[in-house]
This record gives structure tokens, sequence and C-alpha cells, in this order.
């Protein structure tokens, strides 16, 4: 008999067999480590891939939804995707992108909008050069306050449904080695939640994964997404360093998880950061033990334990001399985590590091930075 390969288009149904905290209660954040069982899923993977989840939407996002759609929930509708009838509510739940909405969909409510004040709101969105209002627009409404706040504009369900985007898989960097945990994957999963318009707002994954799933049950679709290039040297005793505050962490609890499994015998170098030392040091004891060893030179910024905000720029910029020579000497450098904003400070550090540590120009050191990225020996992992 053929055995099954699992894929984005054929998931396996794994089981959440354990998930904690790992920050404390007092914490403002809340991330949790999540060990999936993929046994007799023949899934492997490498240090670096990411783990793809198949979410469902929260049940009273989809009651809010339906009373919106005036609907039960029971009516049958056509998935445009697969061609295959389902009652509304399995579609709402399980396929459709009911908490991020198209411009496409937003224009055609308001050229269907007849009120002159709502249809000029969304007109303002809508414009051209607006794409600020827009953003922070679809960060306050998920679908159901738009059918509230339009009601006005009618359609048929399956109108309405033909015009939502799908519900796409999320990706999660692994955050541990086969070569260590066997068949598992563990995640590092900061849950979002948030207010806007006077309601609470989840992150449809992180809210399924942390707070939904039930334990030791397998339910959670899942398929292997390979890393483009985001893993370890290929000789082990090349220096790494890594910089991952926050979630960005995992994949390199993967990778010294890899490396303690093999013995390898290059230096590694890891910057952390978070709000607080108490309440945040994401596997303190792991990083920790391995610094005691002799294994891990370890750089920590808590931004709030001082009044100063201190991040792992600045601990980057602080050890300036000693990151430069292990540039020399052949090392890696990581970042995974926040692109916005931390991805683009730790890249200045960088240069300003060149510049003073090499005696570079500004122009010298966007040059070497360049080099090390063609050579594969800075990359990033950043969202």
């Amino acid at each position: 008999m053929e055995s099954l390969i699992y894929n984005r288009h054929h998931p396996f149904l794994a089981t959440i067999k354990e998930r904690y905290n790992l920050t404390r209660e007092e914490s403002i954040k809340n991330t949790q480590h999540v060990v999936l069982d993929i046994k007799g899923s023949g899934l492997t993977y490498k240090v670096g891939d990411s783990l793809g989840i198949f979410p469902i939407n929260p049940q009273d996002i989809v009651n809010k939804t339906l009373l919106a759609m005036r609907a039960q929930g029971s009516e049958l509708i056509i998935s445009k995707h697969t061609g295959k009838s389902m009652s509304l509510r399995d579609f709402l739940t399980t396929k459709a992108n009911v908490t991020d909405l198209s411009k496409k969909f937003l224009s055609i409510i308001a050229q269907g909008q007849p009120n002159q004040k709502k249809r000029e709101t969304l007109e303002a969105v809508l414009a051209e050069g607006a794409q600020e209002k827009f953003k922070a627009y679809l960060q306050s409404h998920e679908l159901w306050d738009i059918l509230e706040e339009n009601h006005e504009v009618v359609f048929s369900l399956q109108e309405l449904c033909n015009m939502l985007m799908p519900l796409l898989p999320r990706l999660y960097s692994i955050s541990s080695s086969m070569s260590a945990v066997g068949e598992e994957v563990h995640l590092t999963v900061g849950v979002l939640k948030y207010h806007t318009n006077g309601y609470q707002r989840v992150g449809v994954c992180t809210h399924y994964l942390c707070e939904t799933v039930p334990l030791h049950q397998p339910v959670v679709p899942i398929y292997i997404q390979p890393h483009h290039g985001f893993t370890l040297p290929s000789h082990s005793d090349t220096p790494i360093i890594m910089i991952g505050p926050g979630t960005g962490v995992a994949p390199f609890r993967a990778f010294m998880q890899e490396r303690m499994a093999k013995e390898a015998q290059g230096k590694n170098w890891l910057f952390f950061g978070e709000c607080n030392r108490a309440t945040d040091f994401y596997y303190a004891d792991y990083w920790t033990s391995l610094e005691r060893q002799g294994k891990l030179r370890l750089d920590v910024a808590f931004s709030r334990d001082q009044q100063e905000k201190i991040y792992v720029q600045h601990r980057m910029l602080m050890q300036g001399a000693d990151l430069y020579r292990w540039i020399n000497e052949g090392a890696y450098i990581y970042v995974c985590g926040d692109a916005a904003r931390m991805a683009k400070d730790v890249e200045s550090a960088l240069h300003e590091i060149i510049q003073v540590h090499g005696k570079k120009s500004e122009a010298e050191a966007k040059a070497l930075v360049k080099h090390l990225r063609n050579e594969k020996r800075y990359l990033r992992d950043i969202y």
C-alpha cells in the first residue's frame, strides 16, 4: 500500500500534546510553547523550516457574522474555490477570511451605499495615497462590523460569500530540531489580542492554537514549509550570531538543539530581547544552561527593566568590537522577527559597527553588508 504524502494540499491532522505559558501571569504579553505530535505522518523537517497551519475562525466571530448577514448558518452555499456545496456556517468557519477584507470588497460596499455620509467615509479610506487610513480601518473592522455599519447595502448570501478572500494557512517558525525531539514539532506562539471599536479582537490562528484546539486530539491540519536558506551553515565549526527578540527567538532554539545534538564545535552567540526579564525571558533555563556550559554567548535586552528602553540593537552596539571580530572570522548572522522596525534597526546597528570597528566609510559598510547577504552569511526571516 502506498504511503500518504502530506503537504499543503493534503495536510496531516496533528495532535497538540503539550501547551504552556512562556510568559508569567504578570506579563503584558501571552506567549505559549506548543508541542505538536506528528507520529505516523512520515513528515520530516530541518531547522529553519516553518510549520503551515490551517486555522478555523472563532465561533463568536462566525456568530456575529451570521447575525450581520441575517442568516441562520444552515443555508447552503457553493464554495467558489472548491465548487462544493456546504453550509454557510461551515464555510464561514473553515473557508472564509472574515477578519481581513479586500479593497475590492470595500469598493463594492462604497459603490452600493445610498447613505452619502457612509459612502464618503469609505471613499476616504479607499482614496489613493490613503494607505495608512486603509490599514487602520482594516485593523478596527472585521466583516461583521462592516456589514452592520453598511446594512443598507444588501447582497444574496452566495454573492457575499463569493466576494470573501479565502482563509489561508499561517506559517510559524519551528522552534525544535528533530535530532532533539523526534516526531514532534515545537512552536513559540505569541497570542494576539487587542481592542478596537469597543470589541476585543483576536489573532485567528494564535487563538485557535492556544485557546480553541483541545489537547490530545488529532485535529490540527498541518504541513511543512521548507526554508529558503535560513538554516545552519554546512560546516558545523562556523560561528553563528543569532538576533531574535520576542517570538523571533523560535528558530534559534532549533539551531541550538541541532548543534548540541550534533556536537558542533562552532561558536554561538544569541541576542534576545523582550519587555521584562522577570516575566518575558522565553526559554531562560535553556539559554542560561548553555551559557554556563560555555556553549552559548548570551546578550539580553529587556526594554522596560530600566527607565531608558534598551533593545537588541543597543546590545549589539555595546558589543560592537567583538561582533566585528566574529564577522571577520566568518560568522553567519541571522535575524528573525519584526520587519517593520526591529530588522531595520538591527541592520542600521550592523552598518554602524562595521564603520566604527572596521574603520570603514558608510558606503564601504553598506557594500560589506551587501557582500554578506550575497554570500548568504547575513540571513533574515522577518515578517
